[in-house]
């Protein structure tokens, strides 16, 4: 049973809205691109689990994805972790190419392309058993007396995994993905059932209640200012703006698209990129390129979104759940009816 399903990391939905509203010759755009294609390469690795996860019994498996959770001061976040009777999986997946080769004498990740060039990350073995510790941590703090292991996954099956020998031991815990199944039922023979299905689905419930979705300020990251940005209601077709109000409807100059709700992104534009900072009419009238404060009503009324108060003090809030997307075309479509 998928408990919490996988969504595309905030920082991509923020990193996306980001570069289609800096103007072309913002100094940032070359290290925002190359931080969403870094990240949307590991979401994709992840989201190659999701064939062998399928093939699970729903009745004994529960998975999270993107959990996180705090044993304090700080948070820690884990990829994928599946809860069963007997035992936790930690699963933490690597979308990488090439060869790869741990170095134990710097504990490091050592990638070679084809072409020769080297690049060193983290190793991904020491991150996954940090996670199992401070989950451990976690489970301790309230009485939960279950056995957590972990696995690297290289979701590509071509990658070549190396070590030395010497090492070769710490590498079973490296696996290609499709090798996912075969150890869930290793680890399924070697752990003995400690749970029933009332006392699993109560952890369940404590994990989703404690999960905390990570938030950032975009634009400190990249030290921008919020008036580099471009105002304006973004083309679904073409991606370019502003779109123009013209008889209910939004009109783009540059492909001729007509939307009626095309406004519905602009209103999630704003929130991640002020922050989920709750927002006045004045505010999307700005954003929008508006000058009619009740036209404004009108299009925030017609999509829902929550407000406190009234009148001029009246401030909008984030939608329920708006940053649960899981493709990120899907950011650009029309509001769920």
């Amino acid at each position: 049973m998928i408990v919490k399903k996988r969504t595309l990391p905030l920082k991509i939905l923020k990193n996306n809205a980001l570069l289609l509203r800096l103007p072309p010759d913002n100094s940032n755009i070359p290290d925002i691109k190359t931080d969403l294609a870094k990240r949307m390469a590991g979401y994709r690795g992840e989201q190659s689990l999701d064939f062998h996860l399928s093939k699970l019994s729903e009745k004994d498996y529960y998975v999270f994805h993107g959990v996180r959770l705090t044993n304090g001061k700080y948070y820690f976040q884990i990829d994928s972790l599946i809860l069963t009777a007997s035992f936790a999986l930690i699963l933490e997946v690597k979308n990488y190419s090439g060869v790869l080769y741990f170095d134990p004498v710097c504990n490091q990740l050592i990638q070679r392309n084809a072409a020769g060039e080297e690049k060193g990350y983290a190793n991904p073995i020491e991150q996954a058993n940090q996670q199992m510790k401070e989950l451990r941590k976690w489970f301790n703090k309230r009485n939960i007396n279950l056995p957590i292991e972990f696995l690297v996954l290289i979701s590509k099956p071509s990658t070549i995994i190396k070590t030395e020998p010497s090492f070769a031991r710490s590498l079973q815990k490296v696996k290609h993905v499709q090798f996912l199944n075969s150890e869930i039922q290793r680890f399924r023979q070697f752990y003995n059932e400690r749970f029933d299905t009332k006392e699993l689905r109560r952890i369940c419930r404590q994990i989703t209640k404690e999960h905390q979705t990570e938030n950032l300020d975009i634009l400190a990251c990249y030290k921008i200012s919020f008036s580099e940005i471009k105002t304006g209601i973004v083309c679904p077709s073409c991606y370019s703006l502003p779109m123009k109000r013209h008889f209910a409807m939004w009109y783009c100059p540059k492909c001729k698209t007509t939307d009626r709700d095309a406004h519905y992104q602009a209103v999630i534009d704003l929130f991640l990129l002020n922050n989920d900072v709750p927002a006045s009419n004045q505010d999307f009238r700005d954003f929008f390129n508006l000058s009619s404060r009740s036209i404004t009503v009108k299009l925030l009324h017609s999509l829902n979104i929550p407000h406190t108060g009234t009148n001029k003090g009246r401030r909008y809030h984030p939608p329920p759940n708006y940053q649960n997307i899981t493709d990120l075309n899907s950011s650009t479509t029309k509001p769920p009816q």
